[in-house]
């Protein structure tokens, strides 16, 4: 089909949502229907894409119809959108046997392919399915197959012809009644009625044509990997296969030199010979359109979520499909205006741009969060325990390297040759669940000129997405693991835009970009600069958290971090942060401990604290030591100087350590207790508390006895626990009485020793 006459649709499907039941709606004979502002849509925002696009479509949120414009039940030619459907048949054909694999020459159902182009050494001998799933058969053209890209409708109609022709042993006349519709379109239960002969069986068979809402249903089956209702018709690595295996940026493009096809071969649309109609722009996945990076390091889309996958044709995607998974979006639109308007910047980024602007901000299932009943604790979100309450977080790990996106030897392309994955993989498994990291150390920051992520390290040219894809590699890892990014913007004293106190265009365009590109990650923190007052005024840092705010779309925590201190007044009722990242140089475990019980009680439940920056952290049990001293004041932490440097420091005892923390607080209910270290008795030397619920009691050294003060009377459940090896002993149903109640520790604990003590519910 002709570029510039082709069908777009866009599907958005849920990804960075609570999903948990969302999933499970699948449409009847119709569509089930919601209000825009039930689904977490801003009707004014989906009303300027309406009138942006024009034309008519419907857009799909929570399995639900939230929004249609025009006649969306009109059947409709989409032209090249339709390129998607012959990828599912294709796949389709090889998992129910049909055909043998990708691979399998499609000279064995178009025998003419054998002689054609001697004087090229019959080089279409070497075309197999994968090549026409690909537009890389160099059909019609002089380059060998999979050598070149070639976007052309010479080579579709071969595919079309050779697949359900020959695979599938149709014929123009019955390709519907025994491919489209009892294969796919009835199992959908679409209401529009389909067809492979958009313009009738004698006028290029093969269009689609198909209307929104039912454009939508084949969209949403890939929103949820192939599965519909109760039976699966594709294969889940088919589909992330179909919709995440772009071509490389660097692939080449056809040079479009003439070359003989067989005789009497159809187009199903364009006419031109050779037929060479666009490049593939990094983002072209097996007929689908992706987010991907051309060959000059550029976003196709740079508004739109990365996730985005799209069926498009005509001349900028003015009829088409997208899938959306990190918004749970399912959108498909015909005879819209985008075609009329200029292809720089793509029309469609605008329109992925809107559709993510009118999703109202929330949290992603499990991402971690303030909790909402007391910001001084984080828990994951949706996540709930036996009493309904969402379950804590709680973050333990390394406080380095800064430089951790910057290690290695910088390649042409920006990206490292570094550790970073041997760094991810030491991590995996011990329970260290953090890592500190900074995007920009170049510009008066601890690194060099490279350590930023700007083409040929310039600002002035933009962000480079080569890099940034290096990223998203370590970040889907990390957070695949539940390893917590603490991503840090600017390095003490980085600086680039010296605006004062305004943040300018400049600097909004970079935020907001990565912001866009990492928001998706559930184990992620903001913060806005390391020791922000080297380089910012308080003023400009409130103005830098208002852009992460507003362009993120799942209320990520944003914190500062700031020179040694003990005080966040300064940011502490501020709205868009909620995290005080403390620099606090004492090197003495109890010092530590009891400045964060100052911090604490000076954050007043509004924030969290993360004891991020403490000189001579150290490792083993002196580390260990530190770490428990900081939580039992109610804050989070991070080791200083964990580097991985070398391959002792930390090591996987020191990784477990933090391990062990996690597991022991993430296990009890910390987020309904604070400091009460005037409730320690006997041993005991510090105190997290729910007074009269619930209970940690803490001591660093081998003492025999612990005790708590002003006990309310009830039966407890008593959980010991070796902060070294994470060994614990659980006694339910123990009887405590009101007052003063000192325990023994149990046999096998031999050093520092924890007692959670809860009261247990009648």
């Amino acid at each position: 089909m002709n570029v510039s006459k082709a069908y777009f649709v866009l599907i958005i499907p849920l990804f960075l949502i609570s999903i948990s039941c969302q999933h499970e709606i699948f449409p009847g004979t119709h569509w089930q229907t919601m209000l825009p502002n039930e689904a977490g849509l801003d009707v004014r925002v989906l009303d300027q894409l309406r009138d942006y696009m024009q034309g008519r479509g419907c857009l799909i949120r929570h399995g639900r119809l939230v929004y249609t414009w025009g006649d969306y039940t009109e059947r409709g030619d989409v032209a090249s959108a339709v390129k998607p459907w012959y990828s599912f048949f294709l796949h389709k054909a090889i998992e129910e046997g049909r055909l043998a694999s990708l691979d399998t020459s499609v000279s064995n159902y178009a025998p003419c392919l054998e002689s054609l182009n001697a004087g090229l050494g019959f080089k279409d001998r070497g075309i197999c399915f994968r090549h026409l799933a690909t537009q890389t058969s160099c059909y019609g053209v002089s380059e060998k197959p999979g050598a070149a890209f070639d976007y052309n409708d010479w080579q579709m109609a071969l595919f079309v012809d050779a697949l359900f022709l020959d695979v599938y042993h149709a014929t123009y006349g019955t390709m519907d009644n025994t491919v489209l519709h009892p294969l796919l379109t009835d199992v959908l239960q679409c209401e529009d009625n389909p067809t492979f002969c958009a313009f009738g069986e004698d006028n290029r068979p093969g269009r689609l044509a198909v209307s929104p809402r039912d454009f939508c249903r084949f969209g949403y089956l890939f929103l949820h990997e192939g599965w519909w209702k109760n039976r699966r018709l594709l294969s889940k690595e088919n589909v992330r296969r179909c919709t995440s295996e772009p071509l490389p940026g660097i692939f080449p493009r056809t040079q479009a030199i003439e070359a003989e096809m067989c005789p009497g071969q159809r187009t199903l649309g364009s006419q031109r010979i050779p037929d060479n109609q666009c490049d593939h722009k990094g983002s072209y996945s097996w007929l689908w359109w992706i987010n991907g990076v051309n060959r000059h390091g550029q976003r196709h889309w740079p508004d739109a979520p990365l996730d985005v996958y799209a069926a498009l044709g005509h001349h900028n995607g003015m009829r088409g499909m997208a899938v959306l998974p990190s918004l749970d979006i399912v959108f498909s639109w015909n005879d819209t205006a985008l075609g009329d308007m200029k292809e720089e910047p793509e029309p469609l980024n605008m329109a992925f741009r809107l559709v993510r602007e009118a999703v109202i901000a929330q949290p992603m299932a499990g991402q971690i969060m303030a909790d909402p009943r007391n910001p001084a604790w984080l828990v994951h979100n949706e996540d709930r325990n036996l009493d309904g309450n969402l379950d804590p977080f709680f973050m333990c790990g390394p406080g380095d390297p800064e430089g951790f996106l910057y290690r290695g030897t910088r390649n042409s392309d920006g990206t490292r040759d570094g550790d970073q994955k041997a760094i991810i993989g030491k991590m995996k498994g011990t329970g260290a669940n953090s890592i500190y990291l900074e995007a920009i150390r170049s510009h008066g920051g601890d690194g060099d000129a490279t350590h930023n992520p700007f083409i040929d390290s310039d600002p002035n040219k933009g962000v480079d997405e080569n890099i940034l894809q290096q990223w998203e590699t370590w970040f889907k890892e990390l957070d695949g693991n539940g390893i917590t990014v603490f991503f840090i913007f600017y390095d003490d004293n980085a600086s680039i835009w010296p605006t004062g106190d305004v943040v300018g265009p400049e600097e909004k365009a970079f935020l907001e970009q990565m912001v866009l590109r990492f928001e998706h990650h559930r184990h992620w923190i903001w913060c806005v600069a390391e020791e922000y007052g080297e380089a910012f005024s308080a003023v400009r840092v409130r103005n830098i958290a208002s852009v992460i705010c507003g362009a993120d779309k799942h209320r990520h925590v944003i914190a500062v971090h700031k020179n040694e201190s003990l005080s966040f007044d300064e940011f502490a009722d501020d709205a868009n942060i909620g995290q005080f990242a403390v620099q606090y140089n004492k090197r003495d475990a109890s010092a530590l401990h009891e400045g964060m019980v100052e911090a604490w009680r000076d954050a007043s439940g509004r924030y969290t604290l993360t004891m991020a920056e403490a000189a001579g952290f150290g490792f083993g049990a002196a580390a260990r030591e530190k770490f428990w001293a900081c939580a039992m004041a109610g804050s989070y932490v991070m080791a200083l100087d964990w580097s991985f440097d070398t391959p002792d420091a930390p090591s996987i005892g020191d990784l477990n350590t933090c391990g062990n923390l996690v597991r022991f607080f993430e296990s009890a209910n910390i987020n309904e207790m604070a400091p009460h270290d005037e409730l320690r008795a006997a041993g005991t030397q510090y105190v997290l508390a729910a007074p009269g619920g619930s209970y940690i009691a803490y001591a660093p050294g081998p003492s025999k006895t612990l005790g708590l003060k002003s006990m309310k009377t009830g039966f407890y459940s008593l959980k010991w626990f070796d902060p070294a090896t994470g060994k614990s002993l659980t006694r339910p149903r123990v009887w405590v009485s009101a007052g003063e109640q000192h325990w023994k520790r149990p046999p096998g604990f031999d050093d520092a020793i924890v007692l959670y003590a809860r009261r247990e519910k009648n």
